[in-house]
């Protein structure tokens, strides 16, 4: 076990969606670091939903803006699996435009180490 793996997420498959390279590629290592398995990252409402398709997930983390266009479609497809999400935004604590991301949890980006794990434990862990 990894210093920084957390049991109660080690194990997970979490797909990442985020447009934005860097900051895909930062919260793709933190989950590693946190004993994760990462799908994608990807970028597109195209590639979650092909994602979602094609992998058995435990959780999704979902950007809520994905170069323009609400993410709003993904988090319905998520909603009718009963896969868990978490909205990622740079948007703060503002209402978005979409109920089906208002309601879930939400990161606001940028993040502490500390509250991303907090809300993914909370999030996604087992009962």
């Amino acid at each position: 076990m990894k210093d920084t793996e957390i049991p109660a997420l080690a194990g997970r498959r979490l797909l990442v969606v985020e447009d934005e390279f860097m900051v895909a590629q930062h919260i793709a290592m933190l989950l590693e670091d946190f004993g994760c398995h990462v799908v994608g990252p990807v970028g597109t409402i195209e590639e979650a939903l092909a994602a979602l398709a094609e992998n058995d997930l435990d959780g999704v983390l979902l950007d809520a803006n994905l170069d323009g266009i609400s993410s709003a479609p993904i988090a319905v497809a998520l909603q009718s699996e009963s896969i868990p999400y978490v909205v990622v935004t740079g948007y703060g604590a503002r209402k978005l435009d979409s109920e089906v991301l208002d309601c879930a949890p939400r990161l606001i980006k940028p993040f502490k180490t500390s509250d991303f794990s907090a809300t993914l434990v909370a999030a996604f862990a087992p009962f």
